[in-house]
């Protein structure tokens, strides 16, 4: 028996393979040609098709005949504007993991989770098992409270309502009034601090990333051990990781705010 098989969807492998096959048409196709390309019955191709149509990943020209829908170049776009947040965050990234020594992560919001989409490593001894790809509760990391802090009050409700506030540490946050008093402190001082409710031993500071449009794009933190970072040194490397967070946000477009000695910052 093929075991890669054996975990798999019938029905989601014959969506994909309609959607890619209207991908490599340069026009629209018929459900006939259809089944016939990707050996689906039309009974199948039917209930596959519709649920696509209404879900708008496909559309139908005037003619009856399927193509591609709109909603794949939104899906497109917003794999794009991540790349871009990646590729005009990494030199700052790179200038912050110096001057601290600290490693350095870039995280987008997905799905109520911080997402690592980028990070830089410092030259320690000790590395931190951290990856790109890697998921973490917003409650419980730098990158991730720093995201919250930026979402209104019923959208955070939401997320705590559908994934909790499970301890990972004994000074984990886990009443969401609490939590909510943790990012308002975050929102007032440009940062957001992770103080070993992830990880024993582990400190993060983590700075929203805003964009053109003033929303908030991303995050940024470092990571470093307890005893590299001692309580003292939060606020300076705090603001350190906040200037850091309003240049990539300024390189992405952002207009920074107007208040007095925030535009040097960003310089």
């Amino acid at each position: 028996m093929d075991t890669s098989k054996k975990y798999t969807v019938p029905a989601l492998e014959k969506a994909l393979a309609i959607i890619e096959t209207l991908a490599d048409q340069e026009v629209p196709m018929g459900v006939s040609e259809l089944c016939k390309k990707v050996n689906v019955p039309k009974t199948s191709a039917f209930f596959i098709l519709n649920t696509l149509e209404q879900n708008q990943y496909i559309t139908k020209s005037e003619d009856g005949k399927y193509l591609l829908g709109n909603r794949f170049v939104n899906l497109g776009q917003s794999i794009l504007n991540r790349i871009d947040i990646r590729q005009h965050a990494k030199p700052f990234m790179e200038e912050l993991c110096r001057e601290t020594g600290f490693t350095v992560h870039l995280a987008i919001l997905d799905q109520g989770e911080a997402v690592y989409i980028e990070k830089v490593e410092n030259q320690a001894f000790v590395k931190f098992s951290t990856y790109i790809g890697q998921r973490w509760p917003l409650h419980v990391s730098g990158v991730g409270k720093a995201l919250a802090s930026q979402l209104t009050d019923e959208e955070l409700e939401q997320i705590v309502e559908r994934v909790g506030l499970s301890a990972k540490t004994d000074n984990t946050v886990t009443s969401l009034k609490e939590f909510k008093a943790v990012l308002s402190a975050a929102r007032k001082q440009g940062y957001a601090i992770e103080d070993e409710e992830g990880e024993v031993g582990i400190r993060c500071i983590g700075s929203s990333v805003f964009g053109h449009d003033g929303k908030q794009k991303a995050a940024i933190s470092i990571t470093a051990l307890r005893s590299e970072l001692p309580v003292q040194e939060i606020p300076v490397i705090g603001d350190k990781v906040r200037r850091i967070a309003l240049r990539i946000s300024a390189h992405l477009g952002y207009r920074l705010p107007a208040s007095p000695g925030e535009a040097s910052n960003a310089k």
